[in-house]
């Protein structure tokens, strides 16, 4: 997540209703007591409304269930499962061109409230979403006791910090409170020193040269990735050859730009082209990340990536509605509206790897506010815990981002 200076010189008009909005207060929906009323407050048609309050009801029942069960359902689905996102998968899971279609039929938040539902409905997303739930209700000080001691969380967990993670730490591009949880927890952990304006390309070899020099010696590896680095970390994975990617248990991709965003399309297209050069230009910025982030220069990159087999992915998925966007993305948010359900930042289809585990951050936008909270980053190590001593992958191809369709969830 990171501050988008030239997302206001894109959204041009829409930077004044803006400033006129002020500061809104991060939403996060992880729970169904809130009355119809409120519901209706934060969404744009009565269909999204109902849609809500259905999703949210099946996620807190989800989220009762014991916890005993969910063990034994986890390593159950781990062994059932295809790994690959096969046609189930594809079938359940829209892809942008669907949900702009579906957003000019309805409605916006009516069409982003049927992709979280979708991504959730895979059976071992809906257990590990169940989980979360869970430990997040648990609170922060229980997740922090289970978390805490010799053996309960035997991983190293590397950073790639988001685009302007040395100018603009405020939005926890930098990752700074879940590395401090985790030296307080005695976890092992380091932040990538990646360029913070640099192009795609060139974080993806610093991510993957991190890596090698790691290696397996504190334990599985866990790539933590966010915004613009989600493809930084998916082509540093790529890279990697079968013996350096043994050591990675896992991606977390947290609203990962993977195949761009038409943002940069706009801020790269004349007259704001001159705009935005100047702000890059006045800020000491490298030009490369923008240009990195041009949806078909990513997705030409996307279609030639290809993941160890070790990896399980976990996409973190911003599902905001209408009422939920905060002010930081919000001219984004409307810019974008063009192209269907988006975060603010990137199209939400545009977020997720194929045949990937799937949590839904419903109510959250591309800056994720609330899930900076001690609660939520200790309730998402737990669950990704679970997700992982609970999957034991297979020796068989992982899917390509070129193999799968863009329907698919990996």
């Amino acid at each position: 997540m990171f501050r988008h200076s030239w997302t206001m010189a894109s959204a041009g008009l829409a930077l004044a209703a803006t400033l006129a909005l002020g500061c809104a207060r991060p939403i996060d929906l992880v729970n169904s007591d809130a009355p119809d009323s409120e519901l209706a407050a934060l969404v744009d048609s009565d269909a999204a409304r109902r849609l809500l309050a259905d999703v949210l009801a099946r996620r807190s029942a989800d989220a009762r269930l014991p916890a005993a069960s969910e063990r034994p359902r986890l390593t159950d689905l781990a062994s059932s499962e295809p790994q690959t996102g096969g046609a189930g998968e594809s079938a359940q899971l829209p892809d942008q061109a669907f949900l702009k279609k579906l957003a000019n039929r309805t409605s916006m938040d009516f069409s982003a409230l049927v992709f979280a539902r979708a991504l959730a409905a895979e059976p071992r997303s809906r257990a590990v979403q169940a989980a979360f739930d869970r430990f997040l209700q648990e609170g922060a000080e229980r997740s922090a006791d289970a978390l805490r001691g010799p053996g309960a969380f035997p991983y190293t967990l590397l950073f790639a910090p988001s685009w302007l993670y040395k100018s603009h730490p405020e939005n926890g591009s930098d990752f700074a409170n879940q590395r401090r949880i985790l030296d307080t927890l005695g976890v092992r952990n380091r932040l990538i020193e990646s360029g913070e304006s640099d192009s795609v390309e060139d974080n993806a070899a610093v991510i993957a040269r991190t890596i090698r020099e790691t290696g397996c010696e504190g334990g599985p590896l866990f790539l933590v990735s966010a915004s613009k680095s989600g493809a930084e970390a998916a082509a540093a994975l790529s890279s990697l050859t079968p013996e350096e990617g043994a050591c990675v248990a896992a991606w977390i991709n947290i609203a990962g730009a993977l195949r761009g965003t038409p943002l940069a399309d706009s801020a790269l297209r004349v007259p704001v082209k001159w705009l935005a050069r100047g702000i890059f230009f006045l800020s000491g910025w490298s030009w490369d990340a923008l240009e990195s982030l041009e949806t078909e220069r990513s997705r030409r990159r996307l279609e030639t990536l290809r993941l160890p087999e070790t990896v399980t992915v976990l996409n973190i998925v911003a599902v905001p509605v209408s009422g939920s966007v905060g002010y930081q993305v919000y001219p984004g948010y409307q810019v974008l509206g063009s192209h269907g359900p988006n975060d603010g930042v990137v199209l939400l289809a545009d977020t997720v790897w194929p045949g990937g585990i799937n949590i839904v951050g419903l109510g959250a936008d591309h800056l994720f506010g609330r899930w900076r909270e001690d609660a939520y980053i200790l309730a998402m190590l737990r669950a990704l815990d679970l997700a992982i001593r609970s999957h034991n992958p297979r020796p068989e191809p992982t899917v390509t981002a070129a193999d799968a369709p863009a329907t698919e969830s990996r």
